[in-house]
C-alpha cells in the first residue's frame, strides 16, 4: 500500500511538472519552480512524501468501545506514551 502512495506521489509529481519541463526545457524549470504555486505544490508534494515515510513508524493504538472507533497514537517524535 505504501509503495503504490508512493508511485501515485510520482506521478502527481510528474504530471505537474513534466509537461513544463518538456516544453520549456531544464533551464526555465528553475524559472518556473520560483512561482508561488510551483512551490505550494512542491512543497505539498515534498511534505506528503515525508510524511509517506515517517509517519507509518507512529504507533497507534486502537479503542473501541461501543459504535465508534477511535485511534490515538502511542509515540509522537519518539516520546512514548501510555
Amino acid at each position: 500500500m505504501m509503495i503504490l502512495a508512493a508511485l501515485f506521489l510520482g506521478l502527481s509529481a510528474a504530471l505537474f511538472f513534466g509537461p513544463q519541463l518538456v516544453a520549456y526545457g531544464a533551464d526555465d524549470m528553475r524559472n518556473a519552480l520560483r512561482r508561488p504555486e510551483a512551490f505550494t505544490i512542491l512543497g505539498g508534494l515534498l511534505t506528503a512524501f515525508v510524511l509517506l515515510l515517517f509517519a507509518p513508524h507512529a504507533g497507534s493504538a486502537l479503542i473501541s468501545g461501543g459504535e465508534a472507533v477511535q485511534v490515538v497514537t502511542t509515540k509522537i517524535m519518539g516520546l512514548s506514551f501510555g
